[in-house]
Formats: C-alpha cells, structure tokens, sequence
C-alpha cells in the first residue's frame, strides 16, 4: 500500500539508486506537497521492528517488519502516532536522550496494511517536507519501491540523455588523435531516440563511455536515478547496470560508479557504462569480458546503442558511430593545463610546451634522469605518461626548463592493508578502502595565519573506508591548549571539523576525504539564544562557530528535560514527560562544542 494519500495520484521528489553525496539513494522521496502532519500509512500487515530519532540521517523513523520477511521504513516524520510516541517519549526519559534506537518485540506495536502509525515532516537530513520510503528484503538489501508498480505514480517520460563522454582508458589510446576526455551533447532524433551533435566520433584504442542523463516522471520538474542502462555494440551487449536492489555495504559504491574525480573538479556526475576497477562482486554490474569497456580498432565502425529503461518500462535509445581512426592528428581548440600534472591508472600524465629544438622531459627518479618523449603532439603542446611502475619522481624537467616537484611518496594498493610513515604524518588504509591502486602525494605548508597546512593531494579520491592520519606538527611544543585544538579541513577560506585526538604530540583523526589539513584551535563557547520561553514550551536557537555543537543538556527543577533537536534549523523544542503538566522552576540548557566549550543557559519559568 502506497504509504501516503493512498488510491491518490502522487509524485515523488527523488527515486531509487539517485546519485546523492556519497551514496546511492536507497528509497523513494514521497512528496507532500510541502506539508508536514500528513498520515503515513503501514504499507502491510507486520510490526513495529525499530524506532529511531536522531538529528540527522532519517531523522524520527520507523521500521516494520512485514510476514514475507521485507521490512519497509518511513523517514523524516514529524512524530509518532499516539501509542509509539509515548514509549519512545518514555525511554527517551529513562535513558535521558533525544537520540534513540530502539527495537521492539513482535507483540509492542502489531500493524495492519493502511493503519497510522506517524505523521509525515522534515526530521533529520531532509532537505524539505516529505516521506523518506525503503523497502528491505531479509538480508537488508534495499529494493526499489516502484517496482511494486504503486498506480499513483503516473510515468509515462522515459529516460532522457544530455551527453555522452568519450574516454581514454590506456597509454595509447585516443579520442579524436589525442589522450583527452570529449564530450558531446545529445538531441531528440524522434520519440524517446537520441542522437550526438557528433554523430561520428574517431577513437583509438581501449576507450569507455560515460553518460550524463537522468529520469523524468509526469508532471514534476525532479529528475531521477535510472532503473537500467545497458550498452550495445554492433548490437551485442557489452555492458548493463540494474539498480533492482542495493547492499547497504554498497551504498558508498556510488562513488565508484560514477566519474568521481571529474565530479569534485566540475561537480557534474557522469555515470560509467563499464565496470570500474574495485567492484568485482557488486550485483548490480553485468558486463562482457572486457568489463564494457570498449577496443577501437583501426578502419573499423561500430554502431553503438545506448539503452535507459526506468522502473515503469519506459525505455529511450541513444545512437552514434564509432570509427576508428589511429592516424587522426587532433587540433586542440581550446586552452590546455600546463605545467602540471594528472595520475590515471599507474601513469603520470602531463602538459608541456615544446621546440624545435627541445621536444624531450626529464623525469628524475632517484638521482637518474629518464628523458621520455610525449606520446601525442598537438602544435607545439606534446602530452607526455611516465608509467610510475618504473620509480616515483623527484621532479620534472619540462622542455622549456620548467621543473615541478610532484611530491609523491608512496604506491597504495587497493587491496591490503597498508601504512606508511613520513616524519610529517602517517597514514593507514584499510583494505577495500580505495577502489584502485593509488599513488600518495603530500607537502606541507605554512600559511599567512601561522598555521601549518597538511596537504594530502587527493581531494578528488573516492574513498569507501575510513582511512586514519597522524599529523606531526613541526612546533609542538608552541601548541599550549592541546585539549582545544583538533584538526579541519581546509576548504578555501572555510573550515570544516574534522575531530580527532591528541597522543603525545602526535594528532590522530580518521577520514574519507583526503585534502589539505589544518590544526586549529577553538576557545570560543557556543551560543544560545531562547526564542519562546512559557509554562507549555521553551524553544532556542544554538549554534557555534567553529567545531560545531556536540551535545546538549537541559533540566527543569533539576529533573532532565527532552529538548528535541532539528539539526538543519539548530533548534531545540521541549518535551514533557506524561508525568508533567507544565514547565515551572529554574531551566538550565548547557550546550557543549566539539571542543569542549560549554555555554550554559539559566532561567526561571513561573
């Protein structure tokens, strides 16, 4: 049973398998035309299984556990129904917390297919009013909704695709006579038929396609994830993707599927149509021998078909040549990134001016020098690949005299853990934390604030474990309030607290973004400001500026008082226990800082 305004047509704001930071979108978002209070109905007979309320994440939800074995969850409500409310209310005042996870005996909180149990809201990571919606099998793999076929969902819009990326994928391969990523916009050939403003594109080589697209539904302006895509060419299917269910383990994975390190530069996401390195296993990949990834031979054409499909079968083909072409000469049209450098796969690829009379680089491993011709040269820009398999370069000696320092210090594999030490930090991977072998990169840098900046160059590192880092700062000893200072991330000119703890004069702290790192020091209390302060209700404002609120704490009369806590507005609401019939004596909110800073709030309700 569709969960809100059943046998009513409605629309969603968001679909299974959407992309969303860092993770694939588990459910389906039930709009409610952004009200909160409206009844959220049990989808089928079952049980309360779990009740959870937390700040963040799905906010107040609920989990029933139905006699087929799936579970189905409501997220983001406003509150419980009557019943549930009062038990969670109660253990939430025994345990003296606003955050609760609770499960519950078959016998708690019986339900009946269209019964009420919550009404819908904006609790949690919701980013607006409506109903987060998952159904579960029993081994806690997410399924998609809409394939339960809800009528009132009307989806007559198939797939729509905007562009396609063509992309290297090995030293000498190429995409119109050069080793560079091309993407061409698509266009409406007819119903549901899309074609590519290059309807003949040139390669060479193992190359992949990416896709720019998205899912439409009738009568909303959302996009959504797609259901399948699959690739032919020549008509013989090289790659398919079906998003039918989703491993919570896996959920991180999305990060892998898509293009993640053109994601962070552009902040578009391409999602691959071949198996990335780091997913054998994952189920929602088939593919041929070569993983879908694609060899263009020379004087060859392929007809390439690109099929989406979303849940309700609604199917669009996009179809475009491939001809390859190995004596293509490319004419670059636009500005290349010199005197710099990129890493894919095990090479180190980079940009750099030529002459007539120097057309070589110098690559300086170990006191030798390796002079390496580019591999594709375009006017005077030759692209040069040192495959870093041979050794890790001090530095590079570009033709026109420019040196860069790469400072890369270590190969990480994918596969094992692995730890390595350096005198400004060190660093553990788990293994299964990165999807593909990777080469380390770190420097250290003072800024203008006399603070020392830890770089680790992989801000655009898809990461699916934590990873811990050590800092050794090069001044302890000048650091006078140890307990107060923990390390952020370093974004532009903003923060962002990253915790972590002292041991000795080393800070240790875990991660799964990589980037530039500072150790900052926060002395300042969080704030609080009272908005409503009566006999029935006292409601406040907190915030802080720097590490963020890590916990709070009121009484009434000494007594612990239920604060609930929206996290996205920083506001805390109170709660009476069934024992209270009205807010009177002193009221004492303390609010505590990651840091430690407490800010503590007094007043006397009459």
């Amino acid at each position: 049973m569709y969960p809100v305004n059943p046998n009513t047509t409605n629309t969603l704001s968001g679909g299974m398998a959407e992309l969303r930071s860092n993770h694939f979108h588990m459910g389906i978002d039930v709009r409610t035309n952004n009200q909160t209070g409206l009844p959220v109905h049990a989808a089928a007979d079952g049980y309360v299984a779990r009740v959870k309320v937390k700040a963040t994440g799905y906010g107040n939800a609920i989990y029933i556990k139905h006699k087929n074995g799936t579970t189905t969850l409501y997220g983001h409500l406003s509150e419980f129904n009557k019943e549930i409310a009062a038990y969670v209310r109660k253990i939430q005042y025994q345990r003296e917390s606003f955050a609760v996870d609770l499960y519950l005996s078959p016998s708690q909180f019986p339900v009946k297919k269209g019964d009420i149990v919550a009404l819908s809201g904006n609790s949690g990571s919701s980013g607006g009013p409506h109903v987060h919606f998952e159904i579960r099998d029993k081994n806690e793999r997410a399924l998609n909704p809409l394939d339960y076929g809800f009528d009132e969902i009307k989806d007559n819009i198939a797939p729509i695709m905007d562009r396609v990326a063509f992309i290297p994928l090995e030293k000498n391969a190429m995409i119109k006579g050069e080793y560079n990523r091309e993407i061409v916009g698509a266009y409406s050939t007819g119903k549901n038929k899309y074609g590519l403003r290059i309807p003949k594109m040139t390669a060479y080589g193992l190359i992949g396609l990416e896709i720019d697209a998205k899912d439409k539904a009738d009568g909303v302006y959302f996009s959504y994830g797609m259901d399948e895509i699959e690739v032919f060419v020549n008509e013989k299917q090289t790659f398919k993707v079906h998003f039918d269910r989703i491993s919570f383990a896996n959920q991180r994975h999305m990060n892998n599927y898509m293009n993640y390190e053109y994601y962070v530069k552009t902040r578009k996401r391409y999602r691959r149509c071949y198996v990335p390195d780091g997913a054998a296993g994952l189920h929602f990949y088939e593919a041929s021998k070569n993983k879908g990834k694609l060899f263009i031979e020379d004087g060859k054409t392929y007809q390439v078909r690109i099929r989406m499909t979303d849940a309700y079968g609604n199917e669009s083909n996009t179809e475009f040549e491939i001809v390859g072409d190995k004596n293509q000469k490319a004419v670059k049209s636009y500005p290349v990134k010199l005197n710099d450098y990129k890493i894919e796969e095990n090479y180190m690829i980079f940009n750099a001016l030529t002459s007539d009379t120097k057309q070589e680089a110098e690559v300086c491993v170990d006191y030798l020098a390796y002079k390496i011709k580019s591999q594709f040269e375009v006017e005077n820009t030759g692209t040069f690949f040192w495959d870093l398999r041979i050794g890790l370069p001090d530095s590079l000696i570009l033709p026109n005299g420019t040196t860069i320092y790469p400072n890369i210090k270590t190969q990480v594999p994918s596969n094992t853990n692995f730890s390595f030490y350096h005198k400004d930090f060190d660093i553990y991977f788990p293994s299964g934390a990165l999807y593909d072998t990777t080469y380390l990169a770190f420097q250290t840098k003072n800024t203008n604030l006399d603070k020392e900046d830890f770089i680790i160059d992989h801000s655009d590192l898809a990461l699916q474990k934590y990873v811990t880092v050590k800092l050794k700062p090069s001044n302890p000893s000048s650091i006078k309030n140890k307990s107060k200072v923990h390390a952020y991330a370093v974004y532009g000119r903003s923060l962002g607290f990253a915790g972590g703890k002292w041991k000795g004069d080393i800070f240790e702290f875990k991660t799964r973004n990589l980037g530039t790192f500072r150790l900052v020091e926060d002395n300042e209390k969080p704030t609080i400001r009272v908005t409503r302060k009566n006999s029935k209700s006292i409601i406040c404002k907190i915030s802080d500026s720097r590490s963020g609120i890590d916990s709070f704490r009121a009484t009434i009369d000494g007594k612990w008082l239920l604060m609930n806590f929206d996290k996205k507005t920083a506001t805390l609401s109170s709660e009476m226990s069934d024992q209270m019939k009205d807010l009177k004596g002193e009221f004492v909110l303390t609010v505590t800082d990651n840091a430690g800073n407490k800010e503590v709030y007094k007043t006397t309700i009459y």
